[in-house]
């Protein structure tokens, strides 16, 4: 059983909405993937909205290291994509109880 704080259960949670999920991230965070940069809880929630459309994809956590408020969660993605599924590291960055960086690659 792997053992994540309650802002990264939310994010990975596939019974979440958008919206909940969005409200794990801090109002200034900024997450990186596909070689954009989203900023700010509403920029991200838009996001997370357009990805699950484009890709119906779940996020389900296979490992974590951690250090500090830092946490590198390993996922196996499944979801309407070429070679599904596939593995994504996932660097988390928390402050004040909430996400505050999300890098995915």
């Amino acid at each position: 059983m792997i053992k994540l704080p309650e802002p990264i259960i939310a994010y990975f949670d596939p019974a979440n909405s958008v919206e909940q999920k969005a409200a794990a991230f801090n109002d200034t965070a900024i997450v990186e993937d596909e070689n954009q940069r989203h900023q700010g809880r509403p920029e991200i929630g838009k996001w997370m909205a357009d990805a699950k459309a484009k890709y119906n994809f779940v996020a389900e956590p296979i490992d974590v290291v951690h250090a500090d408020e830092k946490f590198a969660v390993k996922a196996k993605v499944s979801g309407d994509f070429p070679n599904s599924p596939i593995e994504l590291d996932y660097r988390f960055e928390l402050a004040n109880g909430r996400i505050e960086k999300l890098l995915i690659g």
